[in-house]
């Protein structure tokens, strides 16, 4: 995907977003929507890109992926009736999570790392009142879980290098829970009027074509971009600051609901009275609404 490509791309040439933003004339935040899907360059940016990267305008758009197939593990588990999801992926760059009309979970892992996938991190699915879905890394000994590995791979390398896509079957899903430590996180694509939570941290949040209840819970920084699809969004932290990244034209109640928290809006206008809700909540934490057309 072009997100990812720009994301591989950039990083094999040891440059930061802000680098990548300031030698193209854009701003990180550009970077950063394109790196998370919730936005493409136009074509002038594009062929910068293309440039910038020394490739063709053809390579950097075609279809074909950036990391090598051979570096991705694909796993999948029959659902049998309708379950509650616990997925546990402890660290990552990138977690993505969509459902799909299946009967079935989904899970990729890719990494650009000289090793398959598989090798680095293994699933297990235990099947009880709810369904827990654990991606394991080299070094984590969790007792209930018989992990052989050869070689352990850093925390830090997996948040380097490790990214994990989870499809859940739609109608088969009733609670969805999250947690790990990414940069990116996206959620996306799910219509049922599900409630899902997100514990752990992630730096980057694409929240996009959901139904229900979202409650997204990171105690770190957040770029947050939402469409204003959900009917109630809940963003818990603690002395932390949230950029909500919103379109012009939302229609949404936003308010602050925690202790010694704040929201504040640069000129965007609220709407009380709006179906959609999004609240802040914690402890001295602020979020800045920022609008895009």
């Amino acid at each position: 995907m072009l997100n990812e490509k720009i994301r591989n791309l950039r990083k094999a040439n040891n440059m930061t977003q802000e680098e990548l933003a300031e030698k193209i004339c854009v701003s990180r935040q550009a970077i950063t929507k394109w790196e998370t899907g919730l936005g493409i360059p136009d074509i002038s940016n594009l062929e910068s890109l293309a440039k910038l990267f020394n490739i063709s305008l053809d390579q950097l758009v075609s279809e074909e992926q950036s990391i090598n197939k051979e570096n991705i593990s694909r796993t999948e588990f029959d659902i049998f009736g309708k379950s509650d999801f616990d997925l546990d992926i402890g660290t990552a760059r990138d977690l993505d999570v969509t459902t799909a009309d299946i009967e079935k979970v989904i899970v990729e892992i890719r990494s650009d790392l000289p090793k398959e996938a598989y090798k680095l991190a293994k699933v297990k699915l235990t099947d009880g009142k709810q369904v827990d879905l654990v991606v394991v890394e080299y070094g984590d000994r969790k007792k209930h879980l018989d992990v052989k590995t050869d070689k352990d791979l850093s925390r830090q390398e997996a948040k380097e290098h490790l990214s994990v896509k989870v499809i859940l079957p739609s109608e088969l899903s009733n609670r969805i829970e999250l947690e790990g430590n990414v940069r990116n996180l996206s959620i996306h694509d799910i219509t049922q009027d599900h409630h899902i939570e997100f514990n752990g941290k992630a730096d980057n949040a694409s929240l996009r074509k959901l139904n229900g209840h979202l409650e997204l819970t990171s105690n770190v920084d957040m770029e947050v971009f939402y469409d204003g699809s959900l009917r109630q969004l809940d963003i818990n932290q603690i002395r932390c600051i949230t950029n909500l990244h919103i379109p012009e034209k939302a229609e949404l109640d936003i308010q602050s609901k925690g202790r010694a928290s704040h929201v504040i809006s640069d000129g965007w206008e609220n709407k009380p009275e709006a179906e959609h809700k999004v609240e802040l909540n914690g402890f001295k934490s602020e979020m800045t609404i920022r609008t895009k057309g």
